[in-house]
């Protein structure tokens, strides 16, 4: 009994430091035994994708636009339907600036228990509230778990399930510094960054923002859209 308590000390233990530090070592068993979800898009190209969740909201997203304006930043928006229905406004202006949206479902919360049906019909309706009509179709589900047929489902619509690989878990609200150290150590080509703009306080991750934004620069990183990001992938390098 005293081994078996030990070896799941241990296996709890080492499960909550790769929950936390996000060793990119692990992403190579992610990708062996998911390999119907994207965490990051191997290239050459100095592009990093950026991502964010659980909009739109009348505040904190514009804060994250105006952001991505003035450092000439483009992004990815996973957005909820129904919200997108009540900011109708805030969707428009996202467009405007040339961001990509994406499929995040119909509501927040778990879709675990959500029959094929619910499951099919929530997909389509948010389709339709935030406007996919053309190019990449991208679906990420609420706090990124969804069932296997679920997904099977969503690949039937044409839909990609992408993730990612420098996620710091804003949600709970860590503090500032982990968000910016979680982020930081993994920027490199083909990363593909998770943030928040629809939670209930985002304050810490659209302050951590600019720093990201910076240091990406310094490491002569280009912020775009994940499908843009797939785009580049294939290009040759440029070694003028």
């Amino acid at each position: 009994m005293t081994a078996l308590l030990l070896t799941i000390s241990v296996l709890v233990g080492i499960g909550l430091v790769v929950f936390w530090i996000e060793p990119l070592g692990v992403l190579n068993l992610l990708e062996r035994f998911t390999p119907q979800i994207i965490y990051r898009i191997p290239t050459h190209q100095p592009l990093v994708a950026l991502s964010f969740d659980d909009g739109p909201h009348p505040d904190f997203t514009r804060q994250v636009l105006h952001i991505l304006e003035r450092h000439n930043a483009t992004a990815t928006f996973f957005l909820i339907g129904d919200r997108a229905l009540r900011h109708p406004e805030v969707l428009a202006e996202i467009k405007a600036a040339g961001h990509e949206v994406a499929n995040h479902y119909f509501s927040d919360g778990s879709i675990l228990g959500h029959s094929p049906t619910e499951f099919d019909g929530y997909l389509k309706r948010t389709e339709e509230a935030i406007g996919i009509t053309s190019g990449q179709k991208l679906f990420r589900p609420p706090g990124g778990v969804a069932r296997p047929s679920q997904l099977r489902l969503a690949r039937a619509h044409g839909y990609q399930c992408v993730l990612g690989c420098a996620y710091p878990h804003d949600p709970i609200h860590p503090p500032g510094w982990y968000i910016r150290w979680l982020v930081e150590k993994n920027l490199m080509p083909g990363t593909i960054v998770i943030l928040h703009d629809g939670i209930s306080n985002p304050t810490r991750s659209i302050q951590a923002l600019p720093h990201i934004l910076e240091v990406g620069a310094r490491k002569g990183l280009r912020f775009v859209s994940i499908s843009a990001l797939m785009g580049g992938a294939a290009k040759p390098v440029d070694v003028r």
